[in-house]
Formats: structure tokens, sequence, C-alpha cells
């Protein structure tokens, strides 16, 4: 039965990178189980942590390849509902995030810290609302060198930005005009460009990893004000306007659904 619910919990965790804009970090966040990937990821805790992630990594690419598609589907049919949903999520995990940031003595200079983070966040939003390229393959002229150098720096940055709780990787992607040629990679398993698309995501996830796991250890209260800004800030990048009709009314009620249910999951230890 544990297994099963670790699998639903990569599921989510899946679906959620799979979505620009929303941040799988903050999904890991909102299920409380953050801080023990970190723990896990690494050579030294790997072998015992196994039960753990096998079933969490199965379940992050099954929410990639199948569920995300209806996900997808669902932004384009239903984007207010589903995206209410999602920052009754991020809301819901707040308190919980809050309260990790304050379990020593606050000091001024990791609220600070956070501010910036939230400051970040916005002026990401503010930019994901203007006229953003993405390029597709063909766009791009074909693979060359170039194209799979700049994949390779784009996606190293984007799973950095992936493994932090409220920047969402797909919109980092999006905003170095990636995105759509890393899903046409992705979809038609194109070897070439899999390449340097495989080696950013293991350069992101090693680099990110192992600064996240000296903050959390060495400055743990600064760590959870950035997060806080982060999450807080990723509110700003999915919001999708409201309208007072049947849907906007549904999708309040989302808000709050989702936020309740954040806020329990996020709160239990």
């Amino acid at each position: 039965m544990e297994q099963i619910k670790i699998f639903i919990y990569g599921a989510l965790i899946g679906i959620a990178n799979a979505i620009p804009g929303v941040s799988g970090g903050t999904m890991a966040v909102i299920l409380n189980i953050y801080d023990k990937i970190l723990y896990a990821v690494s050579l030294k805790n790997l072998k015992q942590h196994l039960a753990f992630l096998i079933p969490l990594a199965l379940g992050a690419v099954a929410g990639i390849f199948a569920l995300s598609n209806v996900i997808v589907s669902l932004m384009t049919s239903h984007a207010m509902l589903l995206n209410f949903c999602f920052i009754g999520l991020v809301l819901g995990s707040v308190p919980s995030i809050y309260k990790k940031a304050k379990d020593q003595k606050v000091k001024s200079r990791n609220v600070v810290l956070g501010v910036i983070a939230l400051a970040f966040m916005i002026f990401i939003s503010i930019l994901n609302q203007g006229d953003i390229s993405n390029k597709s393959l063909e766009d791009f002229g074909g693979v060359s060198v170039q194209l799979c150098l700049w994949l390779f720096i784009a996606v190293g940055i984007s799973t950095i930005a992936m493994i932090l709780p409220g920047i969402s990787g797909s919109l980092m992607m999006l905003l170095f005009g990636v995105y759509t040629v890393v899903m046409e990679a992705v979809a038609n398993i194109d070897l070439i460009l899999m390449v340097p698309i495989g080696l950013g995501v293991l350069a992101g996830l090693f680099t990110g990893i192992k600064v996240i796991k000296k903050m959390l250890r060495f400055h743990p209260q600064a760590l959870y004000f950035i997060i806080l800004g982060l999450v807080v800030g990723s509110v700003f990048a999915i919001y999708p306007g409201f309208s007072p009709s049947a849907e906007g009314f549904f999708s309040l009620g989302g808000l709050i659904v989702f936020g309740l249910m954040a806020y329990f999951l996020s709160s239990r230890k």
C-alpha cells in the first residue's frame, strides 16, 4: 500500500513538471516529501532508499508520459478551473513552509532573500506574458551543434528550476524558447536531440541537488524563506484571470477544496 501511495505521489510530481507554470518541486513540498527526496538522492543514501525512489521515479515517468496529456488538454478547455486548483494547492502549502522557516530565530537577511525570490517570480510571470518565441525543430533549421549546445544549457538550467519549489522547469524552457523542440524530441524519441537533453537533465540534477542540500544543511532558514518566496510567487505565473461565470465559481470552489487538501497534506508529519 505504501508503494502505491509513493507511486501516486511520483505521478503528481511528473504531471506538475510537464505543465508550464507548475513546479514539480512545489508538488513535492505540498506532499511533504521534498526533504526526503533531497536526502535520498545521493551516492551515500541511494541504496537504502531504493524502495522509496523507484516507485517515485516510475510514478513521475507515468505522470509525464500518460496523465500529463489529459492535464494539457484540460489546460486548453478548462484553463481557469485547472489553474485555480493548482493555486489552491500552492496556497495551502504556504503555512507549512512558513512554519519550517520559523523553526529558528528569524533573521532579517533571510526575509530579504525570500522577498527577492518573490520579486524574481513576479518578474518571470510578467516576462512570460510577453511574446516568447518557442520554435519547433523545423524552425531551428534542423539539428545543429549550436542547437544541441543551447538545449544542454537551457535544459540544465530548467532542471535546476524544476528542483526548486515554485519555479516551473517547463516554464523556464518556454522562456528559453526550447519547450516545443524538447517536447518534439521526447514524443518522436529523437535520439540525437535526446543526448544533449539528457546530459542537461543530469547536469542540472547534480548541480541543483548538491547546492540545495548544502543550503538545507548550513542555511536552512534562508532556503525555506527562498522557497516561500518562490512558491508564493508561482501564483502570479499560473493565475489565469477570473470571469464571473459558472466555471469561474467552480474554479473558486476548486481553489478552496485543493487548498484545504494541500494544507492537510503538507501539515502532516
